[in-house]
């Protein structure tokens, strides 16, 4: 009687801890399925904050196994452009359940046209370097060469962002307030004080008195950075994207920039006080290794760093031309109430 028993209890114990499961499809709004993102999806336990995670497949399918009975917060953040971050709250998986459920995902600034994602861009352009394991190449003078076509490696969800003193913060809450999430690129404006923070190719052409970055897909599309030991001028109108000086450090590109105007985007709500500082490294043939640090004293509560990946894409491509079609004249169909650096 004991034995049966125990049998029992264990059959028991073992019906309780089942695990479930949740699959599904990613659906575009109209009714395709997504391919081609190959992002992690996420799901959070709301008892035990465990999460567990997977990778939607290239042909836009998802499944997370091993699931514990359970409510749970489901994420799918999407770095860029075409589709929007999908989430879901409190979805309940019964033990031994496996839930079937598509991701109705819906468009992103791009609207959903065809080829204008810059995150699939992203991947697919460095995809087709092929092998960029080497070393890196050096310059004449023995520094590292940054030469070539660069494209971050996608972030998904959104980025952390500066801790704003008080008077900075309110500020911050006025803008979201007004229910928009505001592109200054929709008006032909600079979209970041630091273009590497983009999700759009960049190339940089460097000599040793000078090195230029020009991005595609925003405006100018171009900066200086000055490697001949000038100091910043101390004569300067306040600009979109500062004044930018290089230094090596071993083999790391240090950049500084300062001189930035109050409303340049990119760095939360600041003052003409902001100072960024970024590092480059070549660490081999095909990767870079970036670092940003930006600093407010009368604007953020502490200085603030991002990381960042980029890979080399194949020698054939180039940056194109961009120019902004600043006859638009449905710019309310994109920033809702067009564009402030403040409210």
């Amino acid at each position: 009687m004991m034995g049966l028993s125990g049998l029992a209890v264990s059959q028991t114990s073992i019906a309780q801890v089942a695990s479930g499961a949740i699959m599904g499809q990613l659906i575009d709004e109209n009714g395709a399925v997504v391919t081609g993102l190959e992002t992690l999806i996420y799901l959070t336990n709301r008892e035990t904050h465990v999460e567990y995670s997977a990778a939607v497949s290239r042909d836009g399918d998802y499944e997370l196994t091993g699931l514990p009975a359970g409510s749970y917060d489901l994420n799918f953040p999407i770095a860029c452009c075409m589709y929007r971050t999908y989430a879901q709250e409190n979805l309940v998986i019964a033990a031994g359940e496996t839930v079937q459920m598509d991701l109705n995902l819906k468009w992103g600034i791009n609207l959903g046209t065809i080829g204008d994602d810059p995150g699939m861009l992203s991947n697919d352009m460095r995809s087709r370097a092929g092998d960029v394991s080497g070393p890196a190449p050096r310059m004449p003078d023995g520094t590292p060469d940054l030469s070539g076509i660069w494209y971050n490696v996608p972030i998904d969800g959104p980025r952390p962002q500066p801790s704003l003193q008080p008077w900075a913060a309110e500020i911050q809450q006025q803008l979201l307030d007004l229910g928009v999430d505001q592109n200054a690129g929709a008006y032909c404006l600079p979209q970041s004080a630091v273009p590497t923070t983009l999700i759009f190719p960049y190339k940089f052409i460097q000599t040793p008195d000078v090195i230029v970055q020009l991005t595609e897909f925003v405006t100018p599309g171009f900066r200086q950075i000055f490697m001949d030991g000038r100091d910043h001028p101390e004569l300067w109108n306040p600009a979109w994207m500062g004044h930018s000086t290089g230094t090596w450090d071993g083999d790391t590109l240090v950049v500084e920039t300062v001189g930035f105007n109050e409303i340049t985007p990119g760095f939360g709500i600041h003052t003409e006080k902001l100072r960024v500082v970024e590092r480059y490294t070549r660490t081999s043939f095909g990767s870079l290794a970036i670092e940003i640090t930006a600093e407010d004293p009368d604007a953020y509560t502490e200085p603030f760093t991002a990381h960042f990946e980029a890979g080399i894409a194949t020698a054939d491509q180039e940056i194109l031309e961009f120019v902004c079609a600043e006859n638009n004249d449905r710019p309310l169909n994109i920033g809702g109430v067009g564009w402030r650096g403040r409210p």
